[in-house]
């Protein structure tokens, strides 16, 4: 069941993006895919398989949209547009604390495990993205 949602949303985005960012971004989660399965291995010692690590991916993307669209409604009728300083770091701390609970629900690891493979895929993915903006974007 969770794959049809899967496949869902990501039909859903290409409908919706341009075919060169539909194929980056396909590439780029799987990807990440194979360095969350890779690094629990190396980590956890814990051998996901791919569509759990797959699975971690997605949850650790909606547990971060859910925290972004929950912070962004508590300022919604403040005034408040700009966070910096102790609160900004805080709202940090709480989107990494959400992106690590995905992967510690995807793969079923312990949290400082989960926070180690978040970090490292957070790096590698964000490297590539640095490297290939200009090919896909």
């Amino acid at each position: 069941m969770h794959y049809l949602l899967f496949i869902g949303a990501f039909i859903f985005f290409a409908f919706m993006a341009p075919l060169k960012l539909t194929i980056a971004v396909g590439a780029l989660v799987l990807f990440v895919t194979v360095v969350v399965k890779i690094s629990t291995q190396v980590v956890a010692g814990v051998s996901p398989t791919l569509g759990e690590s797959f699975k971690s991916v997605f949850y650790a993307s909606l547990f971060v949209a859910l925290a972004l669209l929950a912070y962004m409604s508590f300022f919604a009728g403040t005034g408040i547009h700009h966070v910096d300083g102790t609160p900004a770091l805080l709202a940090m701390a709480g989107l990494f604390v959400a992106y690590t609970l995905g992967f510690q629900i995807g793969i079923g690891t312990s949290f400082g495990a989960s926070a180690v493979v978040a970090l490292i895929s957070t790096l590698l993915s964000g490297s590539i993205l640095w490297s290939v903006k200009g090919l896909a974007f």
